[in-house]
């Protein structure tokens, strides 16, 4: 089919060619390229990293179908688009979607945390703009601000926001929901960080999503601070300034976190509901130090 055929095919179709107000949210999973080169040693495929990967896009793909097969069972049309190639998921919808802002940042927070499963990091930004988003193609102004934010502000492993993208969700709340209240769970997945820039939370606030949040939060912890302690010493021994400034900016936040659930207060209420175990465990929780050369 030659050029002009298919641009007639195009017209006669009625394919939209205008750019959309989305939101656009661009997630990259840091040190991807590191795992795939793993896959493969001495000739030979190394089958547990390939499995690891195969476990990565499978959580991903659970994760981000589950609103849409809430969609399909209320008859919902959503204009969410969903694109994944190689270490990149962009995630994309109208502005005006209800309840999508929301339920977007709470499906990363997820992605978030069930990649820390697998030792995997994440990084990116979400923001609104013109962007054409469909299952063929992707391109836009919004897209490339998302990519520039992403590689040059999101910096740590973190998902980046600014608070237009909170509003833009309390404007467009789910139905039933008030402004207020949409925008107090929105603000229930964030963090702000000291840059100014809001984050998803998958530190302290993790323990929120968690099936059984007592229990299950002092599992979540411990995984994090073997990732970051692991994280901090390669870096030290491969002199890695740049992996250094990722897992410090981590140990920040989880030490900020160690701060939050050791308090007294906080330990005293778990012995006062008969939790006696939880409080050993987090009266006995210790900082991240920083590692000297």
């Amino acid at each position: 089919m030659d050029r002009w055929k298919i641009y007639a095919r195009t017209v006669t179709l009625g394919i939209h060619m205008n750019y959309e107000n989305r939101v656009v949210a661009y997630i990259d999973i840091i040190g991807f390229k590191s795992l795939l080169d793993q896959t493969v040693k001495d000739n030979q495929d190394d089958i547990e990293k390939i499995k690891q990967i195969i476990r990565a896009y499978d959580l991903i793909k659970e994760i981000l179908e589950e609103d849409a097969e809430l969609n399909k069972l209320l008859a919902n049309k959503s204009s969410r688009q969903v694109t994944i190639f190689s270490d990149l998921i962009v995630i994309s919808f109208k502005a005006n979607e209800p309840g999508e802002v929301f339920y977007t940042l709470l499906q990363i927070k997820h992605i978030i945390m069930g990649l820390l499963n697998l030792g995997l990091l994440c990084r990116g930004a979400v923001t609104k703009g013109k962007l054409i988003h469909k299952n063929e193609y992707i391109f836009g102004p919004a897209l490339v601000e998302a990519y520039m934010l992403e590689t040059k502000a999101a910096l740590y492993p973190r998902v980046i926001l600014e608070r237009k993208i909170v509003e833009i969700g309390a404007k467009h709340r789910s139905p039933g929901h008030i402004l207020s209240e949409e925008r107090k769970y929105v603000e229930s997945l964030l963090e702000m960080d000291s840059d100014g820039m809001y984050y998803v939370d998958y530190f302290f606030k993790a323990h929120q999503e968690l099936d059984d949040p007592d229990y299950d939060f002092p599992a979540y912890i411990d995984n994090l601070g073997k990732i970051i302690r692991k994280g901090l010493m390669s870096s030290t021994h491969h002199f890695k300034a740049d992996i250094r400034i990722k897992y410090s900016w981590m140990r920040e936040r989880y030490n900020e976190m160690v701060d939050t659930v050791t308090g007294k207060r906080e330990i005293a209420g778990l012995q006062r509901m008969g939790l006696s175990e939880l409080a050993e465990f987090y009266s006995k929780l210790n900082k991240i130090s920083g590692y000297k050369h």
